[in-house]
């Protein structure tokens, strides 16, 4: 057991092209991260078993918190499902996020007005817009250190901000002529 929990690899992952994680992490680490979630969430073993309808047993769960028992790729996905929480968080990688590009990240605000589905980045861009005073009323820049609210107000890992901005055509882009 002391074995596995001196074990400490260290990874550095590709978030995507501009973003990498340097990750070093051990079991316990994994293992007290699942804990605190399971608490924030208000959740005894048994209740999360309860919950689950049986698939999450108690005795499991508390395994995986002491670390008793390795957590697989599928198995760390599945709860962090359940707990309703990004897998990065579950894993404890979210904190050392380091962008690469440092260029203006320009939301298109002609879009956010006539997208479905956008009233949590109307109501982002609305506070933006008033907290800098900047009313130019079409594209509004954003700094890097705006994706965590967003990212808390869209229930998204910090490092998928910006993903799904892009795949929603939000994010504005000059016409090069």
């Amino acid at each position: 057991m002391d074995k596995i929990a001196d074990f400490r690899p260290h990874y550095r992952v590709a978030m995507n092209q501009n973003e990498t994680v340097d990750v070093a992490i051990t079991w316990p680490e994994i293992g007290e991260n699942l804990r605190k979630i399971r608490l924030v969430k208000g959740f005894t073993l048994k209740d999360v078993e309860q919950k689950s309808k049986g698939k999450w047993k108690a005795v499991v769960i508390g395994s995986y918190e002491r670390s008793n028992r390795a957590l697989t790729i599928k198995k760390a996905i599945a709860l962090a499902d359940f707990y309703q929480v990004p897998l990065g968080h579950l894993l404890g990688i979210t904190q050392n996020i380091k962008i690469k590009d440092p260029t203006r990240i320009r939301l298109d605000l002609r879009r956010i007005a006539q997208g479905a589905n956008t009233s949590q980045i109307k109501l982002f861009a609305a506070w933006i817009t008033g907290s800098r005073q900047d009313w130019n009323g079409e594209i509004l820049s954003i700094r890097h250190s705006d994706l965590l609210p967003l990212a808390l107000t869209l229930n998204l890992a910090e490092s998928e901000v910006l993903t799904m901005l892009d795949n929603a055509n939000l994010i504005y882009k000059e016409v090069k002529k």
